[in-house]
């Protein structure tokens, strides 16, 4: 699943973007000169290029860092293509571009009479359908990434409560039984968010029944930015009577637990447990 960030991200990569495809741009020897309206020097193309794709590395590493690897590639090649077209488009139109002029006298040719060309029809059929991609792809990016359903904790059916000095939002992943493997054991992926201070938090486990000791507090959690994941196997003797048990340790020891009830934090697990009796 997704994370789902606020849209300054989007916008904060959307502007690296632009500005390392526009730093490369003025370090070309075209686009240069439209964009400074004279040639750029050996050197400033140089640094033009050690600024550029440093800036584009550092979009992909925002989006590595905020949406993980998986999504966070996936956004960062889609906002590069916004940018690529954006930029294409303002270099075409740019206000400030110079006409081309002819100097000197024009050389005295022989009148060549051409037969009037025709136009093909699967040219402007292709030409047509090269500008539609060329429109449609960040639209459609666009509208993927609108549709896309949020991150499962900012969900309205998420579990929010107090454990400890944190604040947690806990929810299922997909809102569907569990996952039954080849083994025949059941899993479930959950995830975690705790708001507080994140750098006290040492470890958190879940569980379904009261864990027995800190040995036996369930799955732990993984993750960091304070959404943290852990794949959970419901017990065969599970009911749908029983609880989730969330366990957080803080760095300076102490152990803070909450219960949640199954029919609350997931109902597709507690139907799926009380169909297996």
């Amino acid at each position: 699943m997704m994370p789902d960030l606020h849209f300054g991200w989007h916008l904060a990569v959307l502007a690296l973007s632009l500005g390392g495809f526009a730093l490369l741009a003025l370090a070309s020897e075209r686009e240069g000169t439209v964009l400074l309206r004279r040639p750029a020097s050996a050197a400033e193309r140089r640094v033009f290029r050690w600024l550029g794709w440093p800036l584009l590395g550092l979009a992909l590493a925002l989006c590595a860092w905020g949406w993980l690897a998986h999504f966070g590639t996936v956004l960062w090649l889609g906002w590069l293509s916004v940018a690529a077209v954006v930029l294409v488009f303002t270099i075409a139109y740019w206000p400030w571009r110079k006409k081309r002029e002819f100097h000197g006298r024009p050389r005295k040719t022989a009148e060549i009479i051409m037969p009037p060309a025709v136009a093909s029809p699967w040219m402007g059929l292709t030409r047509g359908a090269g500008w539609f991609v060329l429109a449609a792809a960040p639209l459609a990016f666009g509208w993927q990434l609108w549709q896309a359903e949020p991150w499962p904790v900012l969900r309205a059916d998420a579990v929010r409560g107090e454990i400890g000095p944190w604040r947690y939002r806990l929810a299922e992943e997909e809102r569907e039984a569990p996952e039954v493997l080849a083994s025949g054991a059941a899993v479930k992926h959950f995830v975690l968010r705790l708001e507080g201070d994140e750098l006290a938090v040492a470890r958190a486990w879940l569980r379904v029944q009261p864990p027995r000791s800190l040995r036996t507090a369930g799955m732990a959690f993984d993750g960091n930015h304070g959404n943290r994941e852990a794949m959970l196997v419901i017990p065969p003797s599970a009911t749908a009577q029983d609880t989730f048990w969330l366990t957080v340790q803080g760095k300076n020891g102490q152990i803070y637990r909450a219960e949640i009830d199954m029919r609350r934090l997931s109902p597709a697990t507690a139907a799926f447990v009380e169909g297996q009796r």
